[in-house]
């Protein structure tokens, strides 16, 4: 197996350095996008588009691509067959899949085409390595890593990017929009084009700059609330319950978003008690290294019966708001109103 990181990849591709068969495989949708825009940019000019063929394999059938990938470009050097969603390479099925006939790539793969090069994006987690296919995959094929980064490394790459884009930007400034983002790379970079334009006169992004330019998720919003509440501040939390409503938010999805926060605490808070690291927490809980992170440092300043006791109180306020008992709005308030005071 050839695998390299994402960087290289890219590197050997501006290079005229291309492999037969690429596996993209993770699930950051930005680096995925890059990759894929640089190789078509590389591969193919701008006036041979008809040698670029796009198949998803949730809608074709694999051997349309095979047909593609077999054929010779149309006046060109290259021909680039790129097959999205490719979940025969994993271990789940879809309710709607396909019969596609994976012999046409396993065949395929042991004498690709010289004109052809054939990718496969796979945004998936893991692949099934039991598969023959992915055997050969794995035997042939060029695997671009684009796994979610560290928080480390995506610190570094956004700061990086920014300055080969000839932007200065303030440490506080950065750390902001890495909060407010959530670490994630894709809505970081897709924050940055307003940041750009907000500082075109002396090219420098501020920490105010950030603040009004990047909007908070619902998500943020409803943690700092019940931050507010652990704070014993409940005109704050009330305050911004309000502002929410007024944003056309539902209480429903709000409470909904604080039981699956509470739940991720507690689950956290017994693992810190049985001395799992943060790697492993990741792995068991399937969730955003970044969001363990700070999931343990809120954990670490509440006790497990309280965190128990507010669970239950949202849960029990879930079912009150969907079976029409009592006030959705006013259930809400008076839960703020109540933990605050504990």
């Amino acid at each position: 197996m050839v695998k390299k990181d994402f960087q290289q990849a890219i590197s050997d591709i501006r290079a005229g350095d291309f492999a037969a068969i690429y596996v993209v495989h993770g699930t950051e949708k930005y680096l995925s996008e890059w990759f894929n825009r640089v190789l078509q940019q590389s591969v193919v000019s701008d006036e041979d588009e008809m040698n670029i063929m796009h198949f998803d394999m949730t809608e074709t059938l694999l051997s349309e691509a095979m047909l593609e990938a077999n054929s010779l470009p149309f006046f060109g050097d290259k021909r680039l067959v790129i097959v999205d969603q490719p979940y025969f390479l994993t271990g789940a099925k879809p309710k709607q899949s396909l019969e596609h006939n994976i012999k046409e790539l396993e065949q395929y793969i042991e004498q690709p085409l010289d004109s052809t090069v054939l990718v496969f994006n796979a945004p998936y987690e893991k692949l099934d390595g039991r598969k023959k296919v992915v055997k050969q995959l794995n035997k042939q094929a060029v695997v671009v890593d684009v796994q979610p980064m560290q928080e480390r490394d995506v610190r570094q790459f956004v700061k990086q990017h920014i300055q080969n884009d000839r932007y200065q930007v303030t440490p506080e400034a950065l750390e902001t929009l890495l909060v407010l983002c959530q670490m994630d790379l894709s809505r970081i970079m897709g924050e940055l084009n307003k940041l750009y334009i907000a500082g075109i006169n002396d090219y420098k992004i501020t920490k105010p700059m950030v603040e009004e330019l990047v909007a908070k998720s619902l998500e943020q919003n409803v943690f700092d609330l019940i931050t507010y509440v652990m704070k014993k501040q409940p005109s704050e939390a009330l305050k911004l319950y309000e502002e929410l409503l007024l944003q056309g938010e539902e209480t429903i999805k709000m409470n909904a978003i604080l039981i699956g926060h509470v739940r991720l605490l507690i689950q956290v808070n017994v693992m810190q008690q049985k001395h799992y690291q943060q790697p492993n927490m990741v792995d068991v809980l399937k969730v955003h290294p970044y969001r363990i992170k700070l999931a343990q440092q809120e954990a670490r300043r509440m006790s497990l019966g309280f965190l128990m006791n507010l669970y239950d109180e949202l849960v029990e306020n879930d079912y009150r708001m969907k079976t029409g008992q009592m006030d959705k709005e006013l259930l809400f308030q008076l839960f703020i109103l109540k933990f605050s005071q504990k």
